[in-house]
C-alpha cells in the first residue's frame, strides 16, 4: 500500500471557555499608581449602581461627579479605603497633591 503524503486533518483541541465575571467588570479595573512617591489604589467606576440621590466632588476641581457619569476611585494603599476619593478622570491624571 502506497505511504500518504498528505499531513493529518486532525480535529484541533479547544479550549474550555471560562465564563467571564460580570460582577468583576462592573466594579471596574483596579490598579497601582504612584504620584510623588505616594502609593494609591485606583479603580474605575461609572457610578450606575449608585442611589439616585447620590453624588461625589472631585477633590480636585471641586465639581460634582453625578451617578452614572464614568469616574475614578482612588485611596491611599497605607492608610486604607478610608481615604476613599472619587475622581474625575480628567482631574486624576492632573493630580498631584496628597489624600487628605
Amino acid at each position: 500500500m502506497p505511504r500518504s503524503n498528505r499531513p493529518s486533518r486532525a480535529k484541533p483541541k479547544v479550549a474550555p471557555i471560562e465564563e467571564i465575571d460580570l460582577n468583576a467588570t462592573r466594579l471596574g479595573i483596579r490598579r497601582t499608581e504612584f504620584k510623588r512617591g505616594d502609593e494609591y489604589i485606583t479603580q474605575t467606576s461609572i457610578g450606575a449602581n449608585a442611589e439616585d440621590t447620590k453624588t461625589w466632588v472631585c477633590p480636585h476641581c471641586h465639581l460634582q461627579i453625578a451617578k452614572g457619569l464614568s469616574h475614578l476611585v482612588a485611596w491611599d494603599a497605607v492608610r486604607g479605603v478610608e481615604t476613599r476619593r472619587h475622581f474625575h478622570n480628567a482631574c486624576w491624571k492632573s493630580f498631584q497633591g496628597p489624600l487628605l
